[in-house]
């Protein structure tokens, strides 16, 4: 059974204190309380499963085993048939010789003979380990049947507890640990309106940038956002083209004679053309009232490849440079840089660009400070310094380089599916451990500043004004769910495809919408560059490169809400109990179920 421990403010002004001490081991227990209640809930028979899984790993061994003895026997075939060919072409040389009367007729059949036996004896030898071999194959498909089958049965003792798994556990067992962090099951309009009307957050507008997972949720009610976007970008690729070239010239041999010779040259070249490129882009934006004036910027510093007497180096020299800035801007305009007296956190923070003294300061008390500073060095315990941290009046943006490369927000529960369940209940605990590490560790810098968690908002009055039943972003995830060729244009050659939501109507609690889905087709074409070669004379060189047309099309799409988990949706799925749905729109076809998301394309488009 999960427990959520006391917590309060306090526990939140010494974050890494907390993590090890109180968050990581009480979430790591409440998974595998969250993992046994499942089990339970789906009645699987873990002895069952266990007795497959015994019988499988058995069967596996003596295939192990087999497939050795097996490898062994081929092995001595083959060593068996060189011989054969060795000794049987030796025979007959040694006869033939014998025959010519290069040696003499008992010569040659007295040693061509016994080598012809020899060889006849191999041969059947062969033949033995060949039959040998095709038993043993035998043996080893009899043990994979046994152990396929083992396999599927344990497998199926597991299905009733797949069953249950869903996105989103990893944050509900996070919201049942502690409620100073608390997870949302969806990112509402409300959450939408909070951070918009009070925080000035924005839905992307932009045609390059599409939402494909989103969570949302807040510490001590002070509201935040995970978003993980798929953007597209324009980089340059580099084309090349190739010519030769040939020419005649004459050449002299040094002693007043010539002659004519052929040359020949590969000439190269290159033209440069834009190409899209598309990558996921993964931020963390969260809304304080805090020090609302203030905005900075900071990026990783090497600090996670020092050791610590580099460290102190780094520090000191940052001194040093920190010392020309104050001098520098003193000369500039008369106001000085006014850097803190810890110079350990002015060098590992390294916030330079900060514009308001006073409210840094507020934020970055020795306390904050000591925070960043223990945050920044720990490489051991998370992940160091590997986030960018940007200020902008009430919004806050972490970018870590961990979750660039992470599939914690939204890793698909069927790839956590294993027919052993020891080995299942492991991957699921890693995972929920790792999803902790991630997601507490980007909210880290927040949690740092003393501040912001004493800081509590003015509560929020939602009137109900958001315009659609489900936000852009988690429209926009919903469609990214869905096979992306159902949406792409039929002539797209670029990579990647950007899906635009485009709100279009309520229709009660579901909503209409058009996506658009952005990408580019491909035109060939040939430039000419010219190149000098080896005879004197400039040669265009044709160099074939790809010129990018953007193009789009426009795809009906319904999204609506269940408000409740996979379990409930299919149940009630298989019960009609959405037929309304589809008969309003004659229909649907790709039907989707991903975080209290059903979503389909309508048959009717109007």
């Amino acid at each position: 059974m999960q427990s959520m421990e006391t917590f309060d403010a306090n526990d939140l002004l010494e974050p890494l204190i907390l993590y090890k001490t109180r968050l990581k081991d009480g979430f790591h227990n409440n998974a595998v309380d969250f993992f046994e209640a499942m089990k339970d809930k789906a009645g699987t028979n873990v002895d069952a499963n266990q007795h497959f899984c015994k019988i499988y790993y058995k069967e596996m061994e003596i295939i192990k085993k087999l497939t050795k003895s097996k490898n062994l026997r081929i092995f001595a075939l083959v060593m068996t048939i060189i011989a054969i060919v060795g000794l049987v072409a030796g025979g007959v040389i040694v006869l033939l010789l014998g025959i010519n009367g290069t040696l003499s007729e008992s010569i040659g059949f007295g040693a061509g003979i016994p080598m012809i036996v020899v060889g006849l004896g191999l041969i059947i030898l062969a033949v033995f380990l060949g039959l040998a071999i095709g038993r043993l194959k035998a043996e080893i498909e009899k043990h994979q049947k046994i152990a396929d089958k083992a396999k599927e049965d344990a497998f199926n003792e597991l299905k009733t507890l797949f069953h249950l798994y869903d996105y989103n556990m990893a944050a509900g067992i996070m919201s049942s640990t502690t409620p100073l962090i608390q997870l949302d099951p969806i990112f509402d309009g409300e959450k939408y309106e909070f951070l918009h009307e009070k925080y000035g957050y924005n839905e992307y507008k932009e045609k390059d940038i599409s939402t494909v997972y989103v969570q949302s949720g807040h510490i001590l009610g002070n509201p935040f956002v995970f978003e993980k976007n798929y953007v597209q970008t324009m980089h340059t690729h580099t084309y090349t083209g190739t010519l030769t070239i040939t020419w005649t010239e004459r050449v002299s041999d040094g002693k007043g004679n010539s002659r004519l010779v052929t040359r020949s040259q590969v000439l190269t070249a290159h033209y440069d053309a834009p190409e899209p490129y598309y990558y996921l882009d993964t931020w963390l934006i969260y809304g304080n009232e805090a020090a609302p004036k203030l905005s900075f910027s900071r990026s990783p510093t090497n600090l996670n490849n020092m050791s610590e007497k580099e460290v102190e180096r780094y520090v000191k020299g940052f001194d040093k440079e920190l010392d020309k800035m104050v001098e520098k801007s003193m000369k500039k305009d008369g106001k000085a840089f006014n850097r803190l007296p810890n110079e350990e956190f002015e060098a590992l923070f390294k916030a330079l660009d900060r514009d308001n003294e006073v409210e840094f300061r507020l934020l970055f008390t020795p306390l904050g400070q000591k925070n960043m500073i223990n945050l920044l060095k720990a490489k051991d315990i998370g992940y160091g310094d590997d986030f960018i941290f940007k200020k902008r009046k009430q919004l806050n943006y972490i970018k870590s380089k961990h979750m660039q490369n992470s599939d914690s927000l939204d890793k698909d529960p069927n790839s956590m599916f294993h027919f052993d369940y020891v080995v299942a209940k492991d991957i699921f605990v890693n995972y929920c451990d790792k999803y902790l590490k991630d997601v507490y560790f980007d909210l880290a810098p927040l949690i740092s500043i003393p501040l912001y968690q004493q800081y509590k908002t003015i509560e929020y009055i939602y009137e109900e004004k958001f315009h659609a039943n489900v936000t852009q972003a988690e429209t926009e995830s919903a469609a990214n769910a869905h096979n992306v060729n159902i949406f792409k244009h039929p002539e797209t050659a670029s990579n990647g495809v950007i899906l635009k939501s485009d709100f279009v109507r309520k229709d009660d609690a579901t909503d209409v919408c058009n996506i658009t889905a952005h990408s580019f087709k491909g035109v060939n074409r040939v430039e000419y560059v010219p190149v000098f070669g080896g005879d004197g004379k400039t040669h265009q060189v044709p160099v074939h490169w790809i010129e990018y047309i953007p193009i789009s099309k426009v795809t009906p799409f319904v999204v609506t809400d269940t408000k409740g988990g996979k379990v409930e949706f299919e149940e009630n799925y298989n019960k009609g109990g959405f037929d309304n749905i589809l008969n309003r729109f004659a229909g649907g076809s790709d039907i989707v179920f991903k975080k209290r998301l059903f979503s389909f394309i309508p048959k009717d488009n109007k």
